[in-house]
């Protein structure tokens, strides 16, 4: 099985052949995957500017409702418009290639600036972010101010986001708290096109959609949208790191160098922008470097993983050196809803803002489990009967294996330590890796039976091209499962008095300002002078 081929990064509906010795097709696919960046990015972001004109009261539910429709009605016609786009070139494969590519991308974009634009709905006739300076978004604004004020941030936390906050207020003149704002929408919006372009490293146009929808979209948090795209990007990186490592032994040394590099620098960054993923993947990715180390050539494998660390190193090494010097120093005591739960449930991620949701976790039907986590079985079980050996399979599955091990150790010692270290984030990580491998599932399982029916298939004269109307039909699938998540994500966070992750957005439209002056739909009463006073119900003050 050639790398190619096992990288799954095209299939009839959306390529072309092309050798890797043609630079004419190299060209072309380099001009696709750039057009495909700016298509996915283009769509996210013109989603949010097209919020913007949506003027209703965010504290008003019908506002709330008639604000999101005007949303949804925008998402709808740029995806028909995408629709129309296939339907027009099907006929023509090689234009066809293209567009069905960049509709992919398109789509992943218009799915989180949906959400994007619900924020902005949420945050609409106020400056603040989410939770305004309470909170994490507090710490975030007073740490983007030390840097400014050219006073040291703890080395422990990732500094990536903290100087692009504060850069970022620097260069246009914003306050801190204006530039977090900016942040969390931009960050929301750019959630889909990376984790769709970071899936372009190893799966087809139309899976890498799938998984940005299906396995991504549930770890979407707008109040910090930088800590989950971290895993999202993650994934893929190892895996595409770990087919290269697979195949070192028969790659020249100046391919090992640059692949190295390369995947180290990438690593880096990543580490620096939010490095609670790499601990719980830690265990899993060791054994699947062992599992795929090229043992016929010792030298050349161990000169990729050298250089994939030295790479890493060279661009975290304030970040990585600072966790080595807090490591064993550093206790979370925060007891939550989620340190309550059978440590066992991993069906539902939803972060330390549950709000009123009934019980926790909701009863299952099947001995306690239900219907979604059976489906999250089944796709596993299928995943490894059909592509255990492949690698995008055996990376998910060790990872897995690998956070469920660290979350059962550290919850085991809670009563003992009477520390919680994090550990219920490694629901997230299990939620996704489970996600990810019911995708997969499809995508190898799928692929053996439309390989068969191929086999016997008779292709049809002056129709439609076979390959056309299953891209055609998993878009308008994907526009729909778009819709749905989006907007149900959008009104999650929209502003609301109930423990929910509204409150996020309640906090910023009913606390005072960074000028002074409360926010535009704060109410008769006025606004709050700070979250404390409006969190402990000490605003507005009763009549005497």
């Amino acid at each position: 099985m050639s790398a190619h081929t096992e990288a799954g990064t095209g299939g009839p509906a959306l390529t072309t052949a092309s050798s890797d010795s043609d630079p004419p097709g190299r060209l072309a696919r380099v001009a696709t995957g750039a057009a495909e960046v700016v298509a996915c990015a283009g769509a996210a972001m013109g989603s949010v500017t097209l919020s913007h004109s949506v003027d209703v009261d965010p504290l008003d539910r019908v506002g709330q409702v008639s604000g999101l429709a005007a949303l949804d009605l925008r998402f709808v016609l740029m995806g028909l418009a995408v629709l129309a786009a296939c339907v027009a070139t099907a006929r023509f494969p090689r234009v066809f290639a293209v567009v069905g590519k960049l509709a992919c991308a398109i789509v992943a974009g218009l799915a989180t600036g949906l959400v994007a634009g619900g924020i902005v709905l949420a945050l609409h006739g106020t400056t603040w972010a989410l939770f305004a300076n309470w909170g994490d978004s507090g710490q975030l604004i007073r740490w983007a101010d030390d840097i400014l004020a050219g006073r040291p941030v703890p080395p422990d936390y990732p500094p990536v986001a903290l100087h692009l906050i504060a850069r970022w207020a620097e260069l246009t003149g914003d306050s801190t708290a204006g530039a977090l704002r900016t942040s969390q929408v931009v960050g929301t919006a750019l959630f889909g096109p990376v984790a769709y372009l970071s899936w372009r490293l190893v799966l087809a146009p139309v899976w890498a959609l799938a998984v940005a929808l299906v396995a991504a979209m549930p770890l979407l948090e707008p109040y910090k949208p930088y800590t989950t795209v971290v895993l999202v990007a993650l994934v893929p990186l190892l895996i595409a790191f770990l087919r290269v490592l697979r195949r070192a032994g028969s790659l020249t040394w100046a391919r090992l160098a640059i692949a190295g590099a390369t995947t180290g620098v990438a690593l880096g960054l990543l580490f620096s922008l939010y490095s609670g993923w790499f601990l719980w993947s830690a265990p899993g990715a060791l054994v699947a470097v062992l599992v795929r180390f090229p043992w016929r050539a010792p030298l050349r494998g161990l000169a990729l993983l050298g250089l994939t660390v030295a790479g890493l190193v060279v661009v975290a090494w304030s970040h990585l050196f600072g966790l080595i010097a807090a490591a064993g120093t550093v206790q979370d005591r925060y007891f939550y809803f989620d340190t309550a739960v059978e440590p066992a449930y991993i069906a539902m991620w939803r972060n330390d803002l549950p709000g009123d949701v009934g019980p926790w976790p909701p009863p299952g039907e099947l001995a306690g489990v239900g219907v979604f986590t059976v489906l999250l079985v089944i796709g596993l079980g299928v995943a490894v009967a059909v592509a255990g050996r492949r690698t995008a399979v055996l990376t998910v599955g060790t990872l897995l294996a690998g956070a469920w091990i660290l979350r059962l150790a550290i919850a085991s010692q809670m009563y003992e330590t009477q520390t919680v270290q994090l550990y219920p984030r490694t629901t997230a990580e299990i939620l996704f890796c489970l996600l990810l491998l019911v995708v997969l599932a499809a995508r190898y399982g799928g692929g053996r039976l439309q390989d068969a029916w191929r086999a016997r298939a008779v292709a049809g004269n002056g129709r439609v091209p076979r390959n056309a109307m299953p891209v055609i039909g998993a878009l308008c699938a994907a526009l729909l499962l778009a819709l749905s998540m989006g907007s149900a994500t959008a009104d999650r966070y929209l502003p609301r008095n109930d423990g929910s992750v509204g409150l996020l957005a309640y906090v910023a439209q009913n606390v005072r300002q960074p000028d002074g002056r409360c926010p535009q739909y704060s109410g008769p009463s006025g606004c709050a002078p700070d979250p404390g006073t409006l969190l402990r119900g000490e605003w507005p003050p009763r009549a005497p």
